[in-house]
């Protein structure tokens, strides 16, 4: 009997992907390393809020810690306007971002 028809042989013999095996096996794999929005604790975001409004009223450097799906990222800067408690305005070197307060992990007052 041939090699090809024993055991994983027909699959071994055949190293043809069709392109959209190949996609959804990307897609597959990418989603492995989609993270979901962890839920905080009332004290994190109690604190979240008190340093926002710190950096605001003082103009102190603040380090923020925002999720993505994709991979978490971090950004210094002072906070120069608060939007009805649902954004913050962040000033940095480059420009300056909206952050929502829903994508914030962690805040961190920088000493300068």
């Amino acid at each position: 009997m041939s090699k090809k028809l024993q055991g994983n042989g027909l699959w071994e013999s055949s190293r043809m992907m069709l392109p959209e095996h190949r996609s959804q096996i990307l897609k597959s794999n990418k989603e492995l390393t989609r993270s979901k929005m962890p839920v905080l604790h009332e004290d994190e975001i109690t604190l979240i809020n008190e340093n926002v409004a710190r950096s605001y009223a003082q103009k102190e450097t603040l380090e923020v810690l925002i999720f993505g799906e994709w991979g978490n990222r971090k950004e210094i800067g002072v906070v120069t306007s608060i939007h009805h408690q649902k954004k913050f305005k962040l000033d940095f070197d480059e420009g300056y971002e909206w952050i929502d307060f829903s994508e914030v992990l962690s805040t961190k007052i920088v000493d300068s």
